[in-house]
């Protein structure tokens, strides 16, 4: 990619070879810039000013159709009274994204182009110059953080006319601020990160937003399929038929904040469960127990049996105690149990269980899944008889 590029766009009668443009041309020369010096825009003189500028703009865009402007790291527009209002124009009709404005002596016209999105370096003006009031430019530069140098007692030339010296000061003090390679190649470094980061970050929102949509539309359908299969579960025990559970549904959680939440969940179920199964006990007792439990159960070995995000089951125990084994009513006689209660056996390699002799269903559960009685007792704290089971 090549350096830089600079074009010189001037007034009417201010040609590319007055001062202001002719050092900004030689600081650029020497920063190792190519130089397109525009002499003639291609347009008689008219008191429409938006017409000079908009013919003389595209003019030069004819001029400019062989000039790559991507192939350039910087693009400065040095600008010279009416050339600042076609700098803009031109800028607009080339499309291009790497030009830099350097806004010497302005017109009024430049006030419908100075907008945040225009890379401009600086701006300078005469304190006397008829042809922009200095303090309404004071504002807009200050609004838009733009380098304003301004030449007391001088008009629209920059020149004060009397002392040579001090003109030749002026343009030194302009081009020394604002005319400089380095800084409208900072500024341009700037904006380029600028808009960097920007493009990055609409990049990033798009890819978040698309992210979202497509978690979304996942979300949707597997929250459809899953109404789908319990309602075909439904259907099926409508039916008399039982679908038989699957061992791919059976998971063992990973520590967590998620595991944790489902602990609790697990815990809702537990409670209910008793509740209702167990009702030969008073409900308290299983209230008072729950925060126990719910201690157990964060350090034990627990299995879980999942459909369709449907938490249907869960068996815990530490080392070969069982702590607790409960499917939700409506699931069970699916094998649900038996699935979980392999996962432990498979991990323990021996299981203790403990249940009350009234809880007729579990006792059949047990002994479907071959667990043998090895000692009968009196459970101290609800006073109802229990049998200790071995795998």
């Amino acid at each position: 990619m090549k350096k830089g590029l600079l074009i010189l766009l001037p007034g009417i009668r201010y040609s590319a070879d007055c001062p202001l443009l002719y050092y900004t041309r030689v600081a650029y020369t020497y920063a190792d810039y190519e130089v397109i010096p525009v002499d003639d825009y291609g347009v008689k003189d008219t008191d429409d000013l938006d017409a000079f500028a908009d013919k003389a703009a595209k003019n030069l865009v004819k001029r400019l159709v062989d000039v790559d402007f991507g192939d350039y790291e910087h693009v400065i527009f040095a600008e010279k009274s009416v050339g600042t209002v076609i700098g803009m124009m031109l800028e607009d009709m080339l499309k291009a994204d790497n030009i830099t404005h350097i806004l010497y002596t302005p017109l009024e016209a430049i006030y419908a182009y100075l907008n945040p999105k225009r890379s401009i370096a600086g701006v300078a003006c005469g304190t006397d110059d008829k042809h922009i009031d200095i303090k309404p430019l004071r504002a807009a530069c200050k609004k838009l953080q733009l380098p304003l140098v301004e030449i007391k007692n001088t008009g629209h030339r920059l020149e004060g006319g009397k002392d040579v010296t001090k003109d030749i000061s002026a343009v030194a003090q302009v081009i020394a601020t604002i005319g400089d390679p380095s800084v409208a190649e900072k500024l341009g470094k700037k904006q380029a990160d600028e808009k960097a980061a920007i493009e990055k970050a609409e990049a990033d929102k798009k890819a978040a937003e698309e992210k979202a949509a497509k978690e979304k539309a996942a979300k949707e359908k597997a929250e459809k399929e899953a109404t789908e299969k319990k309602a075909a579960r439904e259907a099926a025990k409508k039916a008399g038929k039982i679908v038989k559970a699957d061992v791919k549904n059976v998971r063992k959680p990973k520590a967590g904040k998620n595991t944790d939440k489902l602990i609790e969940e697990m815990m809702e179920i537990w409670l209910q469960s008793n509740v209702t199964e167990q009702s030969f006990i008073p409900k308290k007792y299983w209230s008072k127990n729950y925060k126990e439990v719910l201690r157990v159960m964060s350090i034990a070995s627990v299995y879980v049996y999942e459909e369709d995000g449907e938490v249907m089951g869960f068996a815990g125990s530490m080392e070969e105690a069982l702590v607790a084994i409960t499917v939700i009513d409506g699931e069970r006689g699916r094998g649900i149990g038996s699935l979980l209660l392999d996962k432990l056996k498979d991990e323990m390699g021996i299981l203790e269980a403990t249940v009350y002799t009234k809880n007729k269903g579990a006792m059949a559960f047990f002994k479907k899944n071959e667990f043998k009685a090895k000692d009968i007792q009196v459970e101290d704290s609800t006073g109802e008889e229990i049998v200790l089971l071995n795998w």
